[in-house]
């Protein structure tokens, strides 16, 4: 046969075999997310606003806060104007302003989002002393207009401002104190260090939570959170995980004195802190920048990761990538993929659902083409890794119990796979 007729044989028959569609999105991304180049942001002019009769002060003057614009419609209804960062974005419209009045009275409060529509129940929270933490009271009692994606809802106010968010606030510089509280660092086994920095130079930090010397050999389960500002509920999930693995128990214990855990648990303080919808201050959703690596924040996770590949006595084992969204779901990597260990995903959720039966979960499995963190832990290592996402409205105490108990069945199954594979080798 002509040589030049078999290699173009050849080419087609390897070009059957491969999908050449680029991966443009998943269903609910806007257009053009995985072009991850810096994009314009429209920046929240900070500002203290007083409007109507007996006054009512509204401020955006806080870290984690959003509120563009404030009107006066009339003299009882004050409507806030929530936009986000830039757009086209995804519908997670984040809102968070300090509001109070001259005087005690009620105001009524209309929350408009432009183009996108409800997805958080506004919470009040407020100060407490003699920490002077903001903390959830109460979720608000919303009239939600379907029509024009409006919510309004009424409030007691008087001159001690309170918060209106659209989830519990936690940012950027609560991090460390948060992390002490739950004892997850100043423990004696955990190393915190500044593994880089951020679009506008906040530091990303990397936690190592290990009981394993340097020179013995150990496999690494790595845990990413917050790659999206507003999804608190998963990041709060990932510290109760984290809580769970620093714990005192006889399973944690021996999970150390195996394992080293690698966790960088709010990887976009940036957005965080700017009060944004989903993005860095690039304009990007970290969670497609996973293939060109674009944005700083998932530079660093790659550059702290990565070396992992030329260290003889580290092993990257598993990974997980924690979000939030309207429902508890799991998004496995497809059975079928071959991963090192294997499908240890799919044993982990059967083993979470059979222990909650109360609570619904929902398992969506999905191939390894898009630029996402739990593809990436996939492509470098050959491993198993999971997007855990977590309902939005998840109350505190099923919160605390499903991560705690996911984190126990996950130590157990980890800890049994990698003395198999000792025992293989």
């Amino acid at each position: 046969m002509n040589k030049i007729v078999l290699f173009c044989i050849t080419a087609l028959l390897l070009a059957s075999c491969k999908n050449t569609e680029e991966f443009t999105g998943f269903s609910y991304d806007p257009p053009d997310v995985t072009n991850t180049t810096d994009k314009e942001i429209d920046p929240q002019h900070r500002r203290v606003v007083g409007i109507d009769s007996p006054r009512v002060w509204i401020s955006n003057e806080f870290e984690g806060a959003r509120a563009n614009d404030i009107y006066a419609l009339n003299d009882s209804l004050i409507e806030v104007f929530v936009a986000p960062e830039n757009a086209p974005i995804n519908n997670s419209p984040w809102f968070a302003f300090k509001v109070w009045s001259d005087t005690i009275r009620t105001a009524t409060i209309r929350l408009n989002y432009a183009d996108a529509t409800h997805r958080y129940i506004p919470k009040l929270l407020y100060r407490t002393h003699p920490d002077s933490l903001w903390k959830q009271e109460l979720e608000l009692d919303v009239r939600y207009d379907s029509a024009n994606g409006t919510g309004t809802f009424d409030i007691m106010l008087a001159p001690d401002p309170v918060i209106i968010s659209a989830q519990p606030l936690h940012t950027s510089s609560g991090l460390m104190g948060d992390l002490a509280k739950r004892g997850i660092i100043d423990n004696g086994f955990t190393d915190v260090k500044e593994a880089g920095k951020s679009k506008k130079r906040r530091p990303i930090w990397e936690l190592e939570i290990t009981e394993v010397e340097d020179q013995v050999e150990a496999p690494v389960l790595a845990i990413v959170g917050r790659q999206h500002p507003p999804e608190v509920t998963g990041y709060l999930a990932s510290l109760h995980f984290l809580e769970e693995l620093t714990s005192g128990s006889e399973l944690a214990k021996e999970f150390r004195q195996t394992f080293v855990i690698k966790a960088f648990p709010m990887l976009n303080p940036d957005g965080v802190d700017l009060g944004q919808w989903r993005h860095n201050a690039g304009g990007v959703d970290l969670n497609r920048d996973w293939n060109n690596f674009n944005q700083p924040e998932t530079q660093t996770v790659r550059d702290a990761l990565f070396p992992i590949k030329e260290n003889d006595n580290r092993h990257m084992f598993y990974g997980i990538d924690f979000h939030s969204t309207d429902e508890n779901l799991f998004y496995p990597i497809n059975e079928e993929v071959k991963t090192s260990p294997d499908n240890v995903t799919q044993r982990w959720v059967e083993q979470i659902i059979e222990s909650h039966p109360e609570i619904e979960f929902r398992v969506e499995e999905f191939d390894t083409s898009s630029p996402i963190a739990k593809n990436w832990f996939f492509h470098t290592f050959g491993i198993d890794a999971v997007t855990y996402e977590v309902n939005d409205q998840i109350g505190e105490d099923e919160l605390e119990e499903v991560s705690r108990s996911a984190a126990k069945l996950l130590m157990e199954i980890l800890l049994e796979d990698w003395e198999q594979k000792t025992l293989d080798n």
